[in-house]
């Protein structure tokens, strides 16, 4: 499963402080096995495109591949996305953003 992830030092309260500071990730074994680049602020943020909108996130001590998940009372850490860090961005065409993350995935693996 794909998940947020982000810094313990991007978090107070629990809540984000920089939510453009967030990757997606996968976990195996309690640490970060898979990692992506920064979350796309105009699907993730976006009040135009509710039905992604980027909620909770995990935390993890490094975003780096092997990064240790941070746990609390045996779960994963999370922190809430504040409501202010949404904004409106306007209409995303979803299959023009799938055509662009198939051809940058393509990309990168040349």
């Amino acid at each position: 499963m794909i998940r947020h992830f982000t810094l313990i030092s991007n978090v107070k309260n629990g809540e984000v402080i920089d939510p453009k500071k967030v990757k997606h990730g996968e976990v195996t074994a309690l640490k970060i096995s898979n990692l992506s680049g920064w979350i796309d602020q105009q699907t993730h943020l976006n009040l135009d495109f509710p039905k992604h909108l980027m909620r909770e996130v995990y935390i993890a001590e490094n975003l780096d591949v092997g990064g240790k998940v941070m746990l609390k009372d045996e779960r994963f850490m999370t922190a809430l996305v504040r409501p202010l860090a949404y904004k409106h961005f306007g209409f995303v065409d979803e299959a023009e953003r799938a055509e662009q993350l198939k051809e940058a995935i393509l990309k990168e693996s040349k």
